[in-house]
């Protein structure tokens, strides 16, 4: 730029006329013409000269030079008329519009927030030696995804009103693959073995979902430190990457990466020592010391012990505890001595707890899950439980704790938890379709943070071939102060079996009311323990079809019990929530366990009892990938045997969230008539492999093998009836999409044991069935 500006001072100079150059003049008025958007008030601000004064000859080029450094002129030139200094000007031109094709990996909007970054948007003003400038930036951002054969070609057209049309044409190729990896230096750990430790590899079947065969800087930074705590892990303290060569073909579509590395030798623990203020007694310092006289010196276990100490002291209220390590090498015995020196600083006190971006729940809301007290002794550990507590609250998606030192009071800090809010619509409308029930309309109103209350109002209509359902549900989560949750429950519903492909029989008409409240038991570290206890009212209508024969069990339980049933009923459950968050978790465990008897409320009523478990965990195996198992257990029976229980009451196994591959509802034992009438015992089980996907963080994806049955514990044959055979599994890929109507389940899956007169079902996929 000041090469420019000098150029411009030396041509000012050369053609300024020579009148200029002897006669210095007051300027009695300064005019200026050729401007079409900037105002005279704004120009007339960065001149150097005003009215009134003297410009004398060597002042001309500091005039316009002063000018151009603005950047909203093309030509400038001074004349005089008498005691009237004339500025003529050439304004530049503004970008009218700015188009942007051919980008479809990277969003339009995050584009221009580039370009704004280098001041390129519609409105600003046009500088054409900034096209350069555009192109690189647009390039960098490919290069960051890979793509080094992307292409962006900028056209300038001139507009009306002094304006032009910018128009960026973007090719963005195929992304650079990884076609070979070189590791040279390494003698005590196999190339097979280190490959495995970095975020790039060579193309496999695997890289298709990680895309770690495709290439940036950024990867092979990453994969660089990864290897540098491989070995550092495992006692190589003197490893070093000599160098890393990247080399690209001449097409850009492919990439050879050579790493030269220096192992060294490997080093032993020979002891360590704890200095400083420990604050806590060293005994049980000690404990938390996870390096051992002995072992190979490991890097990651001695950022364990710093941590743990962290953590220790942090507890007491020493959070901004620092804990280093002086390591004393011996390179001739090739040992390390650690010495883990301890500052504590001061004790530090909570001032304040405050949250944001919550902009729909209140903040009453976020605090009572908040173990941490204001002007109490800050606490890591409660800090961390309010963390999770929030967390599994279902209508937050995120929540990021920081801890924020307040100035002028070295011992006091605030707390700020950020959360990120599930969108939660306040009325509904929907339609969708399940394989099983055919189109669904539902219409109500679902909020599980009502009105920014954290309290839970449902009134839902659900009408689909299967079952129509009226409900109404109210749950207040803290009913009592000390965290007694009370939930209400009335519903009206309808249930069509033979539209489900069960039972062809009987239709039910039932009508329920219920009060569960969920007591908090003990509170440890990551996890939350509940019990349920409640009680509630049935009345149920059986029908028997008229155009299709009754089933031999159907018309023998009528026979017995008769056709309408009056109970109440007690509830008993407890539950562990000890997940890192209630929307797609990455790691911890869920598991429920319920009782539901069920006793008469009038002369003809049933006795019997239904005993459920729900046990679902998750564990990170890598940054990407995360396993899962699930586990279901259902029972039932009457108190008299199991030809007392109701077998509108049976349990169901197949299709999506049971046992996929089968049709919904199908597997289990078959009645006198062939149709699937389910069973008093369930249990079903699935182990997956939830993988990334790159396309949304609302989209979760996971392969799986499901397995499962239910049964009868009497003899089904005696009445006309099929036993249900041995266990069914089925295995494929799932795709769950957190859309705004809920849950989308889409799923593709092959049985792997069917048996003659099983319903296979490939593809299985249910919309907007969620309402939540």
């Amino acid at each position: 730029m000041k090469k420019y500006l000098l150029l411009i001072v030396l041509l000012a100079n050369l053609f300024i006329p020579a009148a200029w150059a002897s006669d210095s003049f007051v300027v009695k008025k300064i005019q200026i013409e050729g401007l079409q958007r900037i105002t005279a008030d704004t120009v007339y601000s960065y001149l150097p000269i005003h009215q009134g004064q003297v410009l004398r000859s060597g002042q001309t080029s500091a005039v316009i030079t002063s000018l151009y450094k603005t950047g909203f002129f093309d030509h400038i030139s001074l004349t005089r008329e008498g005691s009237t200094l004339v500025i003529k000007v050439v304004e530049r031109p503004t970008i009218g519009q700015l188009k942007i094709s051919g980008n479809n990996t990277i969003p339009k909007d995050k584009l221009t927030t580039v370009m704004k970054s280098v001041d390129i948007a519609e409105g600003r003003v046009y500088n054409s030696t900034m096209l350069e400038k555009i192109k690189q930036s647009l390039l960098n951002q490919y290069y960051e995804l890979g793509r080094y054969n992307a292409r962006v070609d900028v056209t300038v057209t001139r507009m009306e009103r002094n304006r032009v049309l910018v128009k960026i044409d973007i090719s963005e190729g195929l992304v650079t693959k990884v076609r070979q990896i070189n590791i040279i230096g390494n003698h005590a750990f196999s190339e097979r073995r280190l490959d495995r430790q970095l975020e790039l590899s060579t193309p496999d079947l695997f890289t298709i979902v990680t895309q770690a065969d495709r290439y940036s800087q950024e990867k092979l930074d990453k994969s660089l430190e990864n290897l540098r705590n491989f070995y550092l892990d495992h006692g190589y303290i003197k490893f070093a990457v000599k160098s890393s060569q990247v080399a690209m073909t001449p097409d850009r579509k492919a990439i050879y990466i050579t790493i030269v590395v220096e192992e060294g030798d490997q080093y032993m623990v020979k002891g360590y020592d704890l200095q400083g203020d420990l604050i806590l007694p060293r005994e049980e310092v000690n404990k938390l010391v996870v390096v051992e006289p002995g072992m190979n010196f490991s890097r990651k276990a001695v950022i364990a012990t710093e941590k743990n100490i962290s953590d220790a002291l942090g507890d007491k209220g020493y959070v901004y505890t620092v804990v280093s390590v002086n390591p004393q090498i011996d390179d001739v015995k090739k040992e390390v001595f650690l010495t883990f020196q301890v500052k504590p600083g001061k004790r530090a006190y909570v001032r304040h707890v405050f949250f944001t971006d919550n902009t729909r729940t209140n903040d009453s809301v976020l605090r009572r899950e908040v173990q941490q007290m204001e002007s109490g002794v800050a606490s890591t550990n409660k800090l961390e439980q309010s963390k999770q507590k929030l967390s599994q609250l279902p209508y937050l998606k995120n929540v990021e704790m920081s801890i924020l030192p307040v100035a002028q009071h070295d011992d006091q800090v605030d707390v700020n938890y950020k959360v990120t809010e599930d969108s939660a619509a306040q009325a509904n409308l929907s339609i969708g379709y399940s394989q099983l029930e055919g189109i669904i309309l539902g219409a109500g109103l679902n909020q599980k943070n009502f009105m920014g209350t954290g309290k839970t109002l449902g009134l839902n209509i659900t009408e689909s071939r299967v079952q129509n359902y009226y409900g109404i549900s109210y749950t207040d989560p803290y009913y009592t102060p000390d965290g007694v949750s009370r939930s209400i429950n009335l519903s009206a519903s309808r249930f069509n079996p033979k539209k489900g492909r069960i039972s062809r029989s009987y239709t039910t008409d039932q009508y329920d009311l219920s009060v569960v409240y969920g007591i908090p038991l003990w509170q440890e570290t990551g996890a939350t323990d509940r019990l349920q206890l409640g009680y509630g009212y049935e009345n149920t209508m059986v029908n028997l079809h008229t155009e299709y024969p009754t089933s031999t069990q159907v018309a023998n339980f009528v026979n017995n019990h008769g056709r309408h049933f009056e109970q109440g009923y007690l509830i008993a459950g407890i539950s562990r929530d000890g997940r890192d968050k209630a929307i797609f978790p990455t790691r911890g465990t869920l598991n429920t366990l319920g009782l539901d008897v069920f006793l008469p409320a009038t002369g003809r009523s049933l006795k019997y009892y239904t005993f459920a478990y729900n046990g679902k965990w998750y564990q990170p195996l890598t940054k990407s990938f995360i396993a899962t198992v699930r586990g279901d257990l259902a029972y039932g029976n009457g108190f008299a045997g199991p030809l007392d229980f109701p077998f509108f009451k049976n349990f169901y196994a197949g299709g999506i969230g049971s046992v996929n591959g089968y049709e919904g509802n199908t597997l289990g034992p078959k009645d006198s008539n062939g149709n699937p009438s389910g069973g008093n015992l369930l249990t079903t089980a699935q182990l997956g492999l939830i993988f990334p996907n790159y396309i949304s963080d609302n989209l979760r994806t996971a392969v799986f093998i499901d397995g499962g049955n239910v049964y009868n514990t009497y003899n089904n044959r005696t009445q006309g009836g099929t036993a249900s055979g041995q266990l069914r599994y089925g295995a494929g890929i799932e795709a769950d999409w957190l859309s705004p109507l809920g849950l989308v389940d889409v799923s593709l899956a092959k049985p792997l044991n069917s048996q003659p007169g099983d319903d296979e079902r490939i593809f299985q996929f249910s919309l907007g069935a969620n309402f939540g």
